[in-house]
């Protein structure tokens, strides 16, 4: 699956790179408290910041991007099932069409 970055991650790519945390957090448009936060794992960028400091750091994007084109071919395959196969947690009712009522079971009316 997916994961974020992680600070050893970018703790790694910052020195691989001969960069400052300094630098790293200008980039990332966080100070520099937050982003060595971030490499001590207490907390994690923003998906957009991770990209912009893995550009910065000069490092490869297309195999994460390439990911995201084969989840994007699994979801698609996931639509065209038919609706009996797919979970649906948003349906109040284990019945399908309970709200039409069946035959011979009209709902009551008030009169």
């Amino acid at each position: 699956m997916f994961r974020p970055i992680t600070g050893a991650d970018l703790k790694r790519m910052r020195l691989s790179a001969n960069r400052t945390t300094e630098q790293m957090a200008k980039v990332a448009g966080v100070s520099r408290v937050t982003y060595e936060s971030w490499e001590k794992g207490k907390s994690e960028p923003r998906m957009n910041q991770s990209y912009a400091l893995q550009a910065y750091c000069q490092i490869n994007l297309s195999p994460i991007f390439s990911r995201f084109d084969e989840l994007k071919k699994e979801f698609d395959r996931y639509k065209m099932l038919v609706d009996d196969k797919q979970p649906n947690q948003l349906r109040a009712s284990a019945r399908k069409n309970h709200l039409n009522g069946e035959p011979g079971h009209e709902p009551e009316t008030s009169s």
